[in-house]
């Protein structure tokens, strides 16, 4: 059985004995593995003094070890590093300690011998125990009151410093407040005040925080900058950065900052984790930044500043808190946040948008409502017009700003409420599937309009179709101008173009057979020396901001290689680095074929608007583009004329 040798000798109680035991566990379970524990694992807990090491089976080099290197006094936590580092402490010394130190825990255990509690270190870091009892406990004639004594006081003391209680009357269970108000007891209880009651006994915040001031004092300069510029730097400085401040090497400063730190979880115990545990039960999954500091500051504010800023990152680090715009959050709250991205993208839009209500029914409870608008920043959500975008893109804002409306509206009214170029507007606008035409001018969603608007050529295919392959010249021109909005002109206009034929008051598709063509000489401009064909053309401003050339030939379109009711890339020989033009010919079109992709070629060539432009046929596909100094058009030929100039084209070309 164990007894006390002298005062230097204080055993540890039963309830701190089952505690060390608990920090050695992850080191026991790997030393009965066979196995060396990890370095971070605790081989001497935190709180455990030193003196007791006569009491414990240790071999003399042990001993020796722990003298020589100043270890064998004090009670702050070691790991398996620390130990491994020294020398002639090798593995089988790092086992004989640990199975000796576990021995030694279980009998003060098995035979309740400690007649001491240890509570903390004071700042010199002499040991700092309460007497519990004077006689053997076997024998003390008030040993229920001396034992409720032994268990309240910290208790007591623990609620003081946590959560501020002032009486023993604000302890007790309400049914006892009010049992005492009736034996006329109550004022009684409230005059009792707890940190009158509890003087002496420090919480376990004093109680850490002493034994963390103990274990910085006294810093080298290498610990105060690696405090400064590692641990509570954000961002940390790099390894290097530190070196360089204090003249040691990168692996030096990552050496001393392991200790550093170890030595700081160390210290402050298991007081860290109870004080975690509570705070993080009462703040929750989340937490307003001002909420939790000032609830760290209320528990800490007699330390020092420094001591405050390590203890308020510890405690933050184990109750999983990160912060992020003015919010604490852990955990629960990331996977929270990756739940609504993923459900956003999921229930997005063919423009992105979600409505907020669906995502509001993916919080798990209401609670989680206040902190609606910082989870939607999180999650990358947009606020565009009273829905939610995964992106803030023009087609977003587009088909936003016309759901904000209600109904179908013009480009003009979309674009006040976007903001967006009325000219950009329609390409946006048309990329949206659920977007249709509800008129010429007028936009909507698809379930707003019943007989979307298909342009004009379209609609005429559609009625073609309807009446069986051709349909009245009539029926076009009373339904279309009155449904839609389009002028009688433009619909006759279009009737016009190749892609119909009209007979007897009737139109249909024309055949691409029936397709006639003039001859290549009858619509070029001229030929240049090798006896190329080319075309020339005034450059307007509009091809240098990204429009596309009308007015082309049809017949030079053919002669570069596009079919009919088709696109195809052109070359520029000339023009190294420029992307390939766009041809393309479309047998509705009133205006011929067109040519894209101008711009970057015409200011290769240094034209302006005004400038005349000449376009050459080098062979299927190829092209030269080239300034053309005349500034009007040459007159095309006619007549007698027009087959004298084709005639004389072809001699020249063979």
């Amino acid at each position: 059985m164990l007894h006390r040798n002298t005062a230097q000798i204080l055993l540890p109680s039963r309830a701190a004995s089952e505690r060390h035991l608990l920090e050695l566990h992850e080191a026991l379970v790997a030393v009965r593995r066979g196995d060396r524990p990890e370095a971070h694992c605790l081989v001497w807990p935190p709180g455990l003094d030193r003196s007791v090491l006569p009491r414990i089976r240790l071999t003399v080099r042990i001993r020796n070890v722990f003298k020589l290197f100043g270890l064998a006094e004090g009670d702050t936590a070691l790991t398996v590093q620390d130990l491994l580092g020294l020398q002639n402490f090798g593995h089988s010394s790092l086992t004989d300690l640990i199975l000796g130190l576990e021995s030694f825990l279980r009998e003060c255990i098995r035979n309740d011998a400690s007649d001491a509690e240890q509570i903390g270190n004071d700042a010199e870091g002499s040991s700092r125990y309460r007497q519990v009892v004077s006689a053997p406990l076997a024998t003390a004639p008030d040993l229920p009151w001396e034992r409720a004594s032994e268990l309240l006081t910290p208790l007591l003391a623990a609620a003081v410093e946590i959560y501020g209680t002032k009486s023993l009357a604000s302890v007790l269970h309400p049914d006892l407040v009010q049992l005492a108000s009736r034996i006329g007891i109550s004022s009684n209880l409230e005059a009792f005040q707890l940190r009158q009651l509890v003087e002496g006994t420090d919480g376990p915040a004093s109680v850490a925080s002493d034994r963390l001031a103990s274990a910085l004092e006294p810093k080298s300069i290498a610990e105060r900058a690696i405090l400064q510029h590692r641990v509570l730097h954000d961002p940390a400085k790099t390894l290097e950065e530190v070196g360089s401040m204090v003249g040691l090497t990168r692996e030096r400063i990552r050496q001393i900052q392991i200790r550093l730190e170890h030595r700081i979880r160390g210290s402050l115990g298991n007081e860290l984790k109870l004080l975690a545990s509570v705070l993080k039960e009462e703040m929750g999954y989340w937490a307003l930044e001002g909420e939790v500091d000032g609830r760290i500051a209320g528990l800490l504010s007699a330390e020092s500043s420094l001591i405050r800023r390590v203890f308020r990152q510890a405690l933050l680090r184990v109750m999983g808190y990160a912060l992020r715009d003015g919010i604490y959050f852990d955990r629960r709250v990331s996977e929270v946040v990756e739940h609504l991205r993923l459900i956003a993208r999921n229930l997005a839009d063919d423009a992105g948008l979600v409505r907020e209500e669906q995502l509001l029914a993916e919080l798990p409870d209401e609670g989680w409502r206040p902190l609606w608008p910082w989870l939607q920043k999180r999650c990358g959500l947009h606020d565009i017009y009273g829905l939610l975008g995964i992106r803030n893109t023009a087609k977003a804002r587009a088909k936003a700003a016309l759901i904000s409306i209600g109904h179908p509206a013009t480009r003009e009214e979309i674009s006040r409420v976007c903001g967006l170029d009325e000219s950009r507007l329609g390409a946006q606008l048309s990329l949206i599937p659920s977007v249709v035409r509800a008129s010429k001018d007028r936009w909507g969603l698809k379930e707003w309009v019943d007989d979307e608007y298909d342009g004009i050529v379209g609609e005429i295919l559609q009625r073609i179709e309807e009446d069986g392959g051709a349909t009245t010249i009539e029926r076009l021109l009373s339904e279309l101008p009155s449904k839609f909005g389009v002028s009688p002109n433009s619909v006759r206009a279009y009737m016009q173009a190749p892609k119909f034929e009209i007979r007897d008051g009737w139109i249909s598709v024309a055949k691409i057979s029936s397709l006639q063509l003039r001859h290549l000489d009858g619509v070029i401009h001229g030929r240049d020396r090798d006896g190329d064909p080319y075309w020339s053309f005034v450059v307007d401003a509009r091809f240098l901001d990204g429009y596309s050339l009308t007015g082309i030939p049809p017949e030079y379109a053919k002669a570069l290689g596009c079919e009919p009711d088709a696109g195809m890339a052109v070359r520029v020989t000339n023009l190294v680095g420029c992307r390939d033009l766009s041809l393309s010919w479309r047998l509705a079109s009133t205006t011929g074929a067109s040519l894209g992709y101008l711009a970057r070629p015409l200011q290769r060539l240094g034209l302006h608007p005004g400038q005349r432009a000449r376009v050459t046929i080098k062979g299927l596909g190829l092209v030269t583009l080239t300034a053309d100094i005349r500034n009007v058009d040459p007159p095309l030929p006619s007549g007698a004329d027009a087959k004298l100039a084709q005639i004389m084209n072809r001699r020249r070309v063979l």
